[in-house]
């Protein structure tokens, strides 16, 4: 269809007025009127002006998408930096308490040993008892025991070789003990 110069006169003025309303949609349809007027006063730079702020605003809008989606990654990433390092702190944290506690528990061990090795029997078997079930700590309290019992030293083994119950042999020496007790040896 051919147009009247008029007619392309007010299609020129309507795409002059959708290309300053700035939107996206506006532009692509000041585009195509200027495009169907091809050739007439400035329309096919008008087009290509139209079409230039067009990939102007889309690459505007993809940037500040990119720059957003960028931002939350960054973020993430600040987290779980954070994560981590409060989980290394923690984690470094157990592992200076198990091993604070297992040097402290050791070294209760050899002093321990040190009584039992000094003749110290009844420290030595006070100190064994209060490691419970560490490593052979109810054996050295019943080797402490039966040192104090060889010493006829009743008395002080008796509540020993009774904490042993179960312990194979405490009840051989603890009915000793306590029969050596009553009869005032």
């Amino acid at each position: 269809m051919i147009l009247t110069d008029e007619e392309k006169r007010r299609t020129y003025e309507e795409a002059q007025d959708l290309a300053r309303a700035e939107t996206e949609e506006s532009l692509e349809q000041a585009m195509e009127l200027f495009r169907s007027i091809r050739g007439f006063q400035d329309a096919d730079r008008q087009y290509i002006a139209c079409r230039t702020r067009l990939g102007q605003m889309r690459w505007k809008a993809e940037s500040a998408m990119l720059k957003e989606q960028e931002d939350r990654f960054e973020a993430k990433v600040k987290r779980w930096k954070k994560i981590g390092l409060v989980s290394l702190a923690v984690l470094l944290l157990c592992i200076a308490v198990v091993t604070t506690v297992t040097l402290i528990r050791f070294r209760q061990y050899n002093k321990a040993a040190e009584f039992f090795t000094a003749g110290e029997y009844e420290r030595s078997a006070a100190a064994f008892q209060a490691m419970g079930d560490y490593q052979d700590a109810r054996a050295r309290v019943f080797m402490s025991a039966v040192e104090l019992y060889k010493a006829k030293r009743y008395e002080e083994a008796l509540p020993y070789f009774v904490w042993l119950d179960g312990y194979p042999d405490h009840g051989y020496f603890l009915q000793h003990c306590q029969e050596r007790l009553a009869a005032g040896k």
